[in-house]
């Protein structure tokens, strides 16, 4: 193969491992704490309100940074800052399109061997009284 090819090759996976290492550095908690993740994305998902509940179906998009802010012998707390975005609004809303940033916190339960279990998330859910 030509060098051309190689350089591009190379440039690629630079790219790649820079993004990958921004990511570790804005996300040391899902770093540090695999599988958490996906804990955190399904139960927002299913449990979560914004925009003073007038986006009552929001989907969380990107989790674009976290942080243990919080942790003993049987909890880890983690802060998360992401992107949500829906297209299904309550009536209050007019069928806009709701979306933005937001930090809510993560309460997980520590298991035996370590293993984090989703125990809690701050903010308005839906199921209680806003």
């Amino acid at each position: 193969m030509n060098s051309r090819y190689h350089r591009a090759i190379g440039l690629l996976a630079f790219a790649a491992c820079t993004g990958c290492a921004e990511y570790r550095a804005e996300n040391p908690a899902l770093t540090q704490y695999p599988g958490i993740q996906s804990q955190i994305e399904n139960f927002y998902d299913a449990n979560a309100t914004e925009g003073d509940w007038t986006c009552d179906s929001p989907q969380l998009n990107t989790i674009d940074k976290s942080q243990v802010v919080g942790q003993s012998p049987t909890q880890v707390r983690i802060a998360v800052t992401y992107y949500f975005q829906s297209s299904v609004l309550s009536p209050r809303q007019g069928g806009n399109q709701c979306q933005g940033f937001n930090t809510r916190f993560f309460t997980f339960d520590k298991g035996p061997g370590g293993q984090l279990s989703l125990a809690s998330m701050s903010g308005p859910q839906r199921g209680q009284n806003g």
